[in-house]
């Protein structure tokens, strides 16, 4: 057969539908990859979630037991900096400045930065509501910072950022207990 008979336009026409097929199929694949890269970066998302609730959850049972002891064991508390619940606060700061690190610098598609940013901000709250009892503050400093920190702002936080990342995890049709089955235990 000689192709040297077809007429140019045939051509031109069948060189715009392969440059069309090729334009939507880079389209839907982009996307694809997209969607796929975004899935993955929210599972670490996620990850981070579960560990600013674990400390969240941790800040709430400490202060709520130390409410619940008596005025022996909060001076206990405030008088020793080894004490296992300053110990647990301090530990609480710590985790959390890291996380809010961590959250704040983790390269992310534009699409999860709400969800990370709002998470970062949670970690920094509760991570400043438990740092309220420094190491070393004396007897009365330790005593009335506890009494100064705000639980609720903490929940507060964390619900807001939860509300995000459960957000993202709709738009990308990520399934968290999937997520769970896949070894994430924290």
């Amino acid at each position: 057969m000689d192709l040297s008979s077809v007429p140019s336009w045939v051509w031109w026409v069948a060189a715009g539908l392969a440059a069309l097929l090729l334009t939507v199929g880079a389209y839907f694949g982009g996307r694809l990859a997209y969607r796929r890269m975004s899935r993955r970066y929210l599972v670490q998302v996620i990850g981070r979630r579960e560990g600013v609730l674990a400390s969240q959850r941790t800040l709430e049972a400490v202060v709520r037991h130390l409410a619940d002891e008596d005025d022996e064991k909060r001076e206990s508390f405030a008088s020793d900096p080894d004490d296992e619940d300053r110990k647990s606060l301090y530990e609480i700061s710590r985790r959390m400045e890291i996380a809010t690190e961590e959250l704040d610098t983790m390269p992310l598609p534009r699409s999860l930065w709400p969800a990370a940013m709002t998470l970062a901000d949670a970690a920094y709250i509760i991570g400043q509501e438990a740092g309220r009892v420094g190491e070393t503050a004396g007897t009365a400093d330790a005593i009335a910072s506890l009494a100064a920190v705000d639980i609720t702002r903490a929940s507060e936080a964390f619900d807001a950022a939860d509300a995000k990342v459960k957000e993202a995890s709709e738009r990308f049709e990520l399934d968290e207990a999937a997520v769970y089955g896949g070894g994430l235990y924290i």
